[in-house]
C-alpha cells in the first residue's frame, strides 16, 4: 500500500511554489518555511489516488481504513497531509546544506515538467488544479529533495560485491533422522540419480524447492550453500532436530541477485539518511494548518487517472543506486 510514500523515503518530495497562509511554527527558529499551496498538493494526492484506484476500482473509498476509524479515502488523504509537511522540512534542509540544482538538470527537468504536464487530460487538470508552472514547481522540488537524500546518505556503500548480494535456488529433503539422511546422500549422488524424486518421495516437508539470497535466515542457517555449483549435492547438514541434502540447481541467479543488491544498498542508504534527517525534523517541526486539505474528496474526479509523474521523474533523472 503507500508505494508511493515508500519510494519518495529515498526522494523526499519538497513543493516550491508556496503561499504563506495558514502555517503553525512549532519551533520559533522557523522564518522562511511556506504553506504549499493547493494545486501543488493536489498533483500528489491525484497520483496517489489514480495508483488504488487504477488497481482496486473506486469502490474502494467506501472502505475504512485498517483500524476502523476512517475511511480509506481520508485516510489517504491524512497521510499525504503528513508527508507533505515532511516535504517542507526538506526543503528547509535544503536550503541549510546549501544545494543548488545544476543548469542541466534544470533543462532536464523542464523537459520531464512539459512532457508530464502535456500527458493530463481535460480530467486530470479539472481535478488537480493545476497550471504548467504548477507542475515545474513539483518536479524541481522532487529533484530538490533527492538531492537532500543523496546528499544526507552520501557515506553509504554504493559498491556491493556479487557474493554479498548472491541469490541462488536449490532442491532439498527434509530427513528426522541421520541415518536416513546418509543413506538417502549416498543414493542421490549416484550417476543418473533424480534428487528431485527422491525429495518428492522421501522429504519431511512438501515443498522441494527454493530460492536463498544472502542475508536472509535460510542463508544464515546454510551458509555453505553459497559456495556450492550448479548440480552439486551437498553433505547431509544437522540443523536442530532435523537433517537436510541440498542440490544447487543455479548458483547464481543473474536478474534476483541485481534486485537483491538494490535491496540491500537502498536500505543501508536509507538507514544513514533517517539517522541524519532526525535533527532537521526535531528542528522544523512543521503542521500544515491549510483549509484544502478538509475539501479534498478522492471520490471526486473520476475522470482523473494520470499516474505518471515518477516513471517521467526517473526517465530523465535514473534512481541513484543501479
Amino acid at each position: 500500500m503507500k508505494r508511493f510514500f515508500q519510494n519518495i523515503i529515498l526522494i523526499f518530495v519538497a513543493i516550491s511554489f508556496f503561499s504563506c497562509k495558514g502555517i503553525e511554527f512549532e519551533n520559533k527558529k522557523i522564518a522562511k518555511a511556506e504553506e504549499l499551496s493547493r494545486a501543488e498538493s493536489m498533483i500528489f494526492v491525484a497520483e496517489e489516488k489514480n495508483r488504488y484506484e487504477n488497481k482496486f476500482g473506486s469502490a474502494l473509498w467506501n472502505l475504512k481504513s485498517g483500524d476502523g476509524n476512517l475511511y480509506f479515502k481520508d485516510y489517504i488523504v491524512s497521510i499525504t497531509k503528513a508527508f507533505v509537511e515532511k516535504l517542507m522540512v526538506l526543503k528547509l534542509t535544503a536550503d541549510d546544506l546549501n544545494i543548488v540544482i545544476s543548469s542541466a538538470d534544470n533543462e532536464k527537468i523542464v523537459k520531464a515538467s512539459e512532457e508530464y504536464y502535456n500527458l493530463l487530460s481535460f480530467g486530470d487538470k479539472s481535478y488537480i488544479g493545476c497550471n504548467e508552472g504548477d507542475v515545474l514547481n513539483a518536479f524541481t522540488d522532487y529533484h530538490v529533495a533527492r538531492l537532500v537524500v543523496d546528499n544526507l546518505s552520501k557515506n553509504a556503500s554504493t559498491e556491493l560485491s556479487i557474493s554479498e548480494a548472491k541469490v541462488i535456488r536449490v532442491q532439498y529433503i527434509v530427513f528426522d533422522d541421520k541415518e536416513t539422511a546418509e543413506k538417502t546422500a549416498v543414493e542421490v549422488k549416484n550417476k543418473g540419480a533424480n534428487f528431485a524424486y527422491f525429495a518428492k518421495t522421501r522429504s519431511k516437508e512438501t515443498e522441494i524447492e527454493m530460492v536463498i539470497k544472502r542475508g536472509d535466515e535460510a542463508s544464515t542457517r546454510f551458509p555453505e550453500l553459497f559456495y556450492m555449483s550448479d548440480g552439486q549435492v551437498s553433505e547431509v547438514i544437522q540443523f536442530k532436530n532435523k537433517y537436510y541434502l541440498f542440490k544447487c540447481i543455479e548458483d547464481y541467479l543473474v536478474d534476483e541477485t541485481e534486485n537483491r543488491r538494490l535491496e540491500v544498498l537502498r536500505s543501508m542508504k536509507n538507514s544513514e539518511f533517517s539517522e541524519k534527517f532526525k535533527k532537521y525534523e526535531e528542528t522544523y517541526k512543521i503542521r500544515s494548518n491549510s483549509n484544502y486539505w478538509r475539501e479534498i474528496d478522492l471520490q471526486e474526479g473520476y475522470d482523473c487517472t494520470i499516474d505518471k509523474f515518477e516513471d517521467i521523474y526517473y526517465k530523465y533523472f535514473p534512481k541513484a543506486i543501479k
